[in-house]
Formats: C-alpha cells, sequence, structure tokens
C-alpha cells in the first residue's frame, strides 16, 4: 500500500514544479505563494497558525514568513496583548497578486480532481482527513 503515499508524493512534487516555474519569478518559488494565499484569506494570524495550517515545521515557516516580509509581502506585528506573539498581515502587493495565486490553486485543484465526481471527491477529502 506504500504506493498510495507514492502517488501523493508524485502530486506533490508535479504541483511544486508547475509553480515554481509559475511564480518563481515573483520568488514564490518552493511554496512560498501557499503562505501569501493562506495570510490573504486569515489575515492577523499568528506565526505558529500558519505553520499548523501548512503542517510545517515552525522553523521553516518562521523563516520563508521573514523572507516574504523582506521581499515586500507580508508584515508582522507584535500582539497588543501578548507580547511574545507576532501576527501576520498581507501587504498591498501580496493582495494584489493573491487572485492569481488563487486562480492557480484553484485550477490545478480542478484539473487533478476533474475525473472525480462529486462522490468520488468527498470521499477522497474524508480519506485524507482520516489519515492526517
Amino acid at each position: 500500500m506504500f504506493e498510495i503515499i507514492r502517488n501523493i508524493g508524485s502530486i506533490t512534487r508535479k504541483l511544486q514544479i508547475q509553480s515554481n516555474q509559475k511564480f518563481n519569478s515573483l520568488n514564490l518559488g518552493n511554496n512560498r505563494f501557499i503562505y501569501i494565499i493562506r495570510i490573504c484569506e486569515n489575515p492577523g494570524m499568528f506565526l505558529g497558525e500558519i505553520a499548523d495550517q501548512l503542517s510545517i515545521d515552525r522553523t521553516t515557516a518562521f523563516r520563508t514568513i521573514k523572507n516574504l516580509e523582506k521581499l515586500g509581502y507580508l508584515n508582522t506585528v507584535e500582539d497588543s496583548k501578548d507580547k511574545r506573539l507576532r501576527r501576520i498581515y498581507p501587504t498591498n502587493l501580496a493582495s494584489e497578486i493573491y487572485p492569481e495565486l488563487h486562480f492557480f490553486e484553484q485550477s490545478s485543484s480542478e484539473t487533478l480532481l476533474q475525473k472525480l465526481n462529486n462522490q468520488e471527491k468527498k470521499q477522497l477529502l474524508h480519506l485524507l482527513k482520516k489519515i492526517m
């Protein structure tokens, strides 16, 4: 049954290659574009929340957020109640490119799942959530 995990890995690598080609000119290769999407959809998340949401270790997530901040896509702000926490917000630059990033994510998903009917899509989602 390891073939299932190998197939999931193949899909992931294929999507990463496509996104790198599409977004490298914006310095959003290596799945950095996903951070922009999530933060535009959930402005004000804590640094740890984005790591948890993306299932990425916190050190990698923090480093990526810092790089995206240097590139002008994100701002981090100290939480007003708990000074140990930092919230993440999209800049105007991130908000401007969000529709293109979201469209890529959406169209990639539709392309991958086009051969499945609605019931199969629901079943696949259920099974993936079960193993996560």
